[in-house]
């Protein structure tokens, strides 16, 4: 069979959503690493399969017409996250309006929250949770024409009834799942700013996080993991690692293939010390520029400088707030002064601190705590900063606590930008000051002249200025313009 892997160009009068985070709409363009993962299986298994990324080729409605109106594809799939729903539907159903004779399927958090909303007629599959092995198995079934009912982790319509398979059993061993063919994807429009060098790719080296925090989506593939799993057993599911050994193979098949630069997309990538050790130790000498998220606690001495020397150029520490009433209310199990000590250890060992600011995912946040916050990101002086506004995104926590204390300003979760918009509305704090405060925060941080000079001095090729620029100027309209 012939399948395609759709990222289509934006078609619901939003902006590029960064699918592989799925809560942002994005400044850069990113590998959707997902997607990447089912298109490398089921090569291997012997199918024809494609990937198009249509927003980061810069390719628009028109493109998407004419690409419709000439490929031949048999099944067309899309990875759709919640800020993206509406646009691969549009899709779809532009398709439908060329080609009469194909298939569709979705996976992701969206169609895992919600199969029924993309289940309209029988031409349609969805896949919940994990996609890998359910999506072979889905084409396999399909090639095959036999039934669909051994089909784990599948949501369809027989006639006119949705039928909601058994989940697919959680990977166990994620090392069983084959490493990325990075050759199915075009990466030259793919690059991560706080990264110097190009071409750029990304990793995920794990699934899942030990962390409590009642407000967070983690990246959208451990997204869609979870909102099954809490489905079924009403918890997030156990954390799964790739081995030290399998992440080094990997690593040393990017360095192969010219990369030259890598972001670890994992929720947490610094799991123990041992095997953080292992695996800085068995990438030294590969001569890549790599940054991942971390936790503040988890940064050492002895982490620190072992990621220093393997080329890690950038951490980001998910700080949330200064103040630490805060901090436990939204069940994050750090104090402020774990985010001091690694903000020292990190630049101690020449590596960029990014710090995650999230305002107002509690109603404990005040006036007070959110000045603090900014004063204390302004003392520790970090080289970005991503503000945000809470989202009560489905399936957290605090969606849950703010559906039922009347939280959210519309009732209900709708798609929106954490980075400039806000859905929850407190008494003593507003969507509106909560809006207000976000543009403030923005401004008085990447405005401020000792931000850009740094941001100048750190310029060292044609490509890292171009990236910053593009970067930059996106910044600029989806924060203020667009106001």
């Amino acid at each position: 069979m012939k399948i395609t892997f759709l990222i289509p160009p934006v078609l619901d009068g939003t902006s590029y959503v960064e699918r592989c985070s799925g809560c942002n709409y994005g400044l850069f363009f990113f590998p959707l690493l997902p997607v990447l993962n089912i298109a490398t299986l089921l090569k291997d298994e012997g199918q024809e399969v494609s990937i198009l990324d249509f927003p980061a080729q810069g390719k628009g409605i028109n493109d998407f017409q004419d690409f419709i109106k000439k490929d031949d594809s048999d099944i067309y799939c899309f990875y759709t996250v919640f800020l993206c729903q509406e646009t691969d539907r549009r899709a779809r159903n532009m398709i439908r309006n060329t080609r009469k004779d194909v298939r569709f399927i979705f996976c992701g958090p969206q169609p895992t929250y919600a199969p029924e909303s993309f289940l309209d007629k029988n031409d349609t599959f969805v896949i919940r949770a994990e996609p890998e092995f359910s999506t072979r198995d889905l084409i396999v079934a399909l090639e095959s024409k036999r039934g669909l009912g051994d089909v784990k982790g599948l949501s369809y319509l027989d006639g006119t009834k949705i039928m909601h398979n058994p989940a697919e059993p959680f990977i166990p061993d994620i090392d069983q799942i084959p490493i990325p063919d990075r050759t199915l994807l075009d990466h030259r429009p793919y690059c991560n700013p706080k990264l110097r060098k190009v071409p750029h790719t990304a990793i995920i080296t794990s699934r899942g996080c030990f962390g409590r925090c009642w407000f967070c989506v983690p990246n959208s593939l451990d997204y869609a993991r979870e909102l099954e799993y809490k489905k079924i057993f009403g918890r997030k599911p156990p954390a799964r690692l790739h081995s030290p050994q399998r992440v080094i193979r990997e690593f040393t098949e990017i360095a192969r293939l010219g990369f030259k630069s890598v972001t670890v997309i994992d929720e947490e990538f610094l799991w123990d010390e041992k095997r953080t050790l292992e695996i800085c130790a068995g990438i030294e000498g590969l001569n890549l520029e790599w940054g991942c998220l971390a936790r503040a606690d988890k940064i050492t001495e002895k982490i620190g400088k072992a990621l220093g020397d393997s080329g890690c150029r950038f951490i980001d520490l998910g700080m949330e707030s200064a103040d630490d009433e805060v901090l436990k209310a939204i069940r994050k199990d750090i104090t402020f002064k774990d985010t001091e000590r690694a903000v020292a250890i990190l630049k101690k060992n020449k590596i960029e601190v990014e710090l995650n600011v999230l305002i107002g995912a509690t109603p404990k946040e005040t006036e007070e705590t959110i000045k603090k916050t900014l004063k204390a990101v302004k003392r520790l002086r970090p080289d970005y900063v991503l503000f945000s506004i809470a989202n009560p995104f489905p399936g957290t926590d605090f969606y849950y606590a703010a559906k039922r204390e009347g939280w959210m300003y519309y009732g209900e979760y709708v798609p929106t930008d954490p980075s400039k918009d806000a859905i929850i509305s407190y008494p003593h704090l507003s969507k509106q000051r909560l809006e207000k405060i976000i543009a403030y925060a923005h401004l008085t941080f990447y405005f401020h002249p000792h931000y850009l000079f740094r941001q100048i001095l750190r310029i060292r090729s044609l490509s890292d200025f171009k990236n910053k620029i593009k970067t930059t100027l996106n910044f600029i309209n989806r924060n203020f313009l667009r106001r």
